[in-house]
Parts: C-alpha cells; sequence; structure tokens
C-alpha cells in the first residue's frame, strides 16, 4: 500500500515537472520574443528618423546650394525665390529664415533680413543667427542715423 502511494506521488511530481518544464519553455519563448519585438522596434524608430533627418539635411543642403549658386551668378531674385520657397515649406526651420536674410543681405535689403534673422533666433537662439542679427541691427541703427539729420536739413 505504502509503496503504490508513492508510486502515485512520485507519478504526480514527474508530472508536475514536465508541466513546470514546458512552462518554462514558454516564458523563455515569450521573453526571446518581446525582446527581439522590441529591438526590432527601436532600430525602426532609429531607421526612420535617420531616414527623416537625411532627408531633412538633404533638403536644406540642396536648398542651400541652390541659393547661393544663384547669388554666386548674381541672380538674386531667383536666390529669392528659392529661400522663400524654403522658409514657407518649412516655416518651423531656423535654418531657412538665415538662408532667406542672408540672401536679404546680398541684396542689401536689410529690413527684410533683420526679420528674417529675428525669426531663425526666435525659432534656436544660436551663436552665429545672433551675431547676424547685431549686425544687421547695428547696420540699420547707423543707417536711419544718417538720415535724420538729412530729413531735418
Amino acid at each position: 500500500m505504502n509503496e503504490d502511494i508513492n508510486q502515485e506521488i512520485l507519478s504526480e511530481l514527474r508530472r508536475m515537472r514536465r508541466s513546470s518544464e514546458v512552462a518554462v519553455y514558454f516564458a523563455i519563448l515569450f521573453v526571446v520574443a518581446g525582446v527581439g519585438y522590441v529591438a526590432w522596434l527601436r532600430h525602426e524608430r532609429e531607421r526612420s528618423s535617420q531616414a527623416y533627418y537625411q532627408s531633412r539635411s538633404s533638403a536644406q543642403t540642396s536648398a542651400w546650394q541652390g541659393t547661393e549658386s544663384a547669388l554666386d551668378r548674381g541672380d538674386n531674385a531667383k536666390a529669392l525665390s528659392i529661400a522663400q520657397s524654403f522658409a514657407a515649406r518649412q516655416p518651423a526651420y531656423h535654418y531657412a529664415h538665415a538662408c532667406l536674410g542672408s540672401v536679404y543681405v546680398a541684396m542689401g535689403d536689410f529690413t527684410n533680413a533683420e526679420a528674417a534673422y529675428a525669426r531663425a533666433v526666435e525659432l534656436y537662439p544660436d551663436e552665429e543667427n545672433e551675431k547676424a542679427l547685431a549686425a544687421i541691427r547695428k547696420r540699420l541703427a547707423r543707417e536711419r542715423a544718417t538720415q535724420s539729420p538729412s530729413k531735418s536739413e
């Protein structure tokens, strides 16, 4: 009788061990699949963000190259058109407004250059754009100062 009970207990323990092993295998499989999925998601997000920044960078480069090329040829109207289009396509992008500002400077239109650089600095206050804005404002102040005495004469 004791022998039968011992065999029964032993048999039950073996079944429990097998079901525990199966549960552990499924748990390991689930964890590995989850880790793989998370790694895949990170990879896709990284790939997607790289594509976004590369396309943005290439748009920036091509807009600036087109603008610079037109300025080099003396085609200020074309440079202005490219820069305005760039700023219109990406109105929240500081570089587009800085590019537009540089075209206005090349054209001698310091009032519009000030507005464009002010917007660039507002969007992203970096040292280069702040220096350009300060120089433009200084130039405008000088022009206004020299125009004031001639108006009073």
